[in-house]
């Protein structure tokens, strides 16, 4: 077991006064049998009265807020101390809807071709995840700055280039296309300076976790922090607001072993 001290902040900082801004946080790690998570405190500045905890349909913990006041940014800040498990595995099973193709991973005609050159041959779902795994690893490079939030599973094969997120995208819409059970993962790892993405394969009794981005099973020095389909279901921040500012927002996270 891993004791691990966490500390993730987001800064979001506008180019001029925005108001009636919503918001909704995933950035509480929830304890899941892999890690257990001890007391995580979450500071919210400016700070606001009107905040409450919720989850969602898939399980994860909620922040929402709202200031109404004119601001000219938002920050949180969350901490704790995660024990983990030197393991890629949680118990659980899955829903029918993690088999099926999610906005950003529906499957078009690279990923077929992709999927249809590289099918695994047998095996096993772990098996066979980790052929679909080592087939994304090896086509795509690392390089930030050139998709973003939205890009598609389809789009990113076809650039061969992106970050973890592409990765992770890449690999649900192969592995729905072989019929295996998957959902997408954002969290903290620790040699990465912001979050993480990752994938978690179920088997019916276990959920699996596979980084296809460094092509290698999970283990103790990562933290969850929420899953969905896809990203879209699981940002760690997503907000509205009324005016015209443009925003700029900086991630930083660290994580120390104790």
């Amino acid at each position: 077991m891993k004791r691990l001290r966490f500390e993730f902040e987001t800064k979001l900082e506008f180019s001029c006064g925005a108001t009636d801004h919503s918001f909704t946080l995933r950035c509480i790690p929830i304890s899941d049998g892999r890690q257990t998570i001890a007391e995580p405190k979450c500071v919210i500045l400016p700070r606001l009265g009107n905040i409450w905890r919720s989850r969602d349909s898939f399980g994860n913990t909620l922040i929402c807020g709202r200031m109404e006041e004119s601001h000219s940014g938002l920050s949180f800040k969350v901490e704790g101390e995660a024990r983990t498990e030197n393991t890629c595995e949680s118990a659980g099973t899955a829903q029918p809807f993690y088999r099926a193709y999610s906005p950003l991973t529906a499957a078009g005609d690279k990923i077929i071709s992709f999927y249809k050159e590289n099918r695994p041959s047998g095996g096993d779902i772990r098996s066979r995840a980790e052929s679909l795994s080592e087939a994304v690893f090896s086509l795509m490079n690392y390089q930030s700055g050139i998709t973003g939030v939205n890009t598609t599973a389809e789009e990113a094969l076809s650039l061969g280039s992106g970050v973890c997120q592409d990765y992770a995208h890449i690999l649900l819409s192969l592995l729905r296309t072989d019929g295996i059970p998957c959902r997408y993962v954002s969290g903290l790892a620790f040699e990465c300076g912001q979050t993480h993405a990752w994938v978690e394969i179920n088997d019916g009794s276990r959920w699996i976790g596979i980084d296809p981005t460094h092509n290698r099973y999970i283990g103790g020095s990562y933290i969850k922090l929420c899953h969905g389909r896809d990203y879209s279901d699981c940002p760690i921040e997503r907000g509205i607001y009324i005016g015209n500012a443009d925003s700029l927002q900086t991630v930083s996270s660290r994580i120390t072993e104790q």
